[in-house]
């Protein structure tokens, strides 16, 4: 079976802040439900309504998004550390440099190319300066909708941003069964376009769906034995009917001989093709924990024909909000992911 989605056509263009698509009703009243152990769960996509002055429930189509859908995604992949202090200043400096540095807006009213937003360590008490941030309710879906779609009883979780050119048509997450730490991953499916050629309408090519994950992965060489698990839960989760394919990203926590080999267990690919040096770490410079620097973060694609991820890039490098106050003990990830034709 194809997948290319042919019945999804993109309606007329609107402007994509000041006037807003046809909403789904207001959010209901949100109750704790018993799911089955590492059960995809669903979760609800919410874009800010300036009309109501509320988040609302995204629709499922292209209403809204002012020009025919993109066949580039930008993804940015930070985890943030909950544990140092300064959290809301952390989190806002960290939204500025990618805002301003990363993605290139120079003002909150400046709409960033197509990206996804990968957040990992937001603290629960953060949680709020992400959906108040102007720059975010201007340009942005958001997923989750609170942090009660964390694991029970998290402190912090992870957070995955959309800009609004590119529609979110599913979101979900699975929760760990194995873990300690409260960990999960957070899955987006968003509607790109597959390039047509030059003498040929911009839709023409067809559409297709890509999954996104966001992920922090068991921490510390105690977590070693539950990352093969949670990891393959992923790899799985990324492959469906009607799914081109799909791409994890976030905090690995690779910091052991064994999480070489999960990459390759779990049916994935590392889109980094560097050597294990320097060059790729992104932990270890800016925290006083005495282990040795990684490449803890990473981005990991299924592999499929019909999209290409560039080689990550590291951000966020001496990034401070003070004389040794650093933004996260993380360096941050940016990439590129481009849909392409087959034929």
């Amino acid at each position: 079976m194809s997948d290319i989605d042919e019945s999804f056509i993109p309606s007329p263009p609107s402007d994509f802040y000041e006037t807003e698509p046809d909403e789904a009703p207001p959010l209901p009243v949100r109750v704790r439900v018993r799911h089955e152990a590492d059960a995809q769960i669903p979760l609800r996509a919410v874009r800010y309504s300036s009309r109501k002055k509320r988040w609302a429930q995204t629709s499922n189509c292209a209403r809204g998004v002012r020009e025919p859908l993109p066949s580039t995604v930008r993804l940015v992949t930070w985890n943030l550390d909950f544990t140092a202090p300064d959290r809301k200043k952390r989190l806002l400096a960290a939204l500025s440099y990618i805002q301003q540095h990363v993605l290139d807006c120079r003002t909150i009213s400046e709409r960033p190319e197509p990206c996804c937003i990968l957040l990992q360590e937001v603290h629960e008490s953060v949680f709020t300066q992400i959906l108040n941030a102007e720059w975010v309710r201007r340009c942005f879906i958001v997923v989750p909708t609170s942090v009660d779609k964390w694991p029970d009883q998290a402190e912090y979780g992870n957070v995955t941003l959309v800009s609004r050119t590119i529609p979110v048509v599913n979101a979900s997450t699975i929760k760990f069964s194995n873990s300690k730490m409260k960990r999960n991953a957070i899955f987006v499916d968003i509607k790109l376009s597959i390039p047509a050629h030059e003498d040929e309408p911009r839709l023409s090519g067809g559409i297709v769906t890509l999954r996104v994950a966001n992920t922090h992965l068991e921490s510390m060489p105690e977590g070693t034995p539950a990352r093969p698990k949670q990891l393959k839960l992923i790899g799985g989760a990324l492959r469906g009917r009607g799914i081109l394919g799909g791409i994890v990203a976030g905090d690995m926590n690779a910091i052991s001989p064994a999480d070489e080999r999960i990459v390759e267990a779990a049916g994935l690919y590392d889109a980094w093709e560097g050597d294990d040096d320097e060059e790729g770490f992104t932990w270890g410079y800016q925290t006083l924990e005495q282990l040795p620097p990684g490449r803890l973060d990473k981005v990991l694609t299924t592999g499929e024909e019909g999209f290409v991820v560039d080689q990550p890039e590291r951000i966020g490098i001496g990034e401070a909000i003070g004389r040794g106050k650093w933004v996260s003990d993380h360096y941050g990830l940016v990439t590129r992911v481009h849909i392409v034709r087959e034929d």
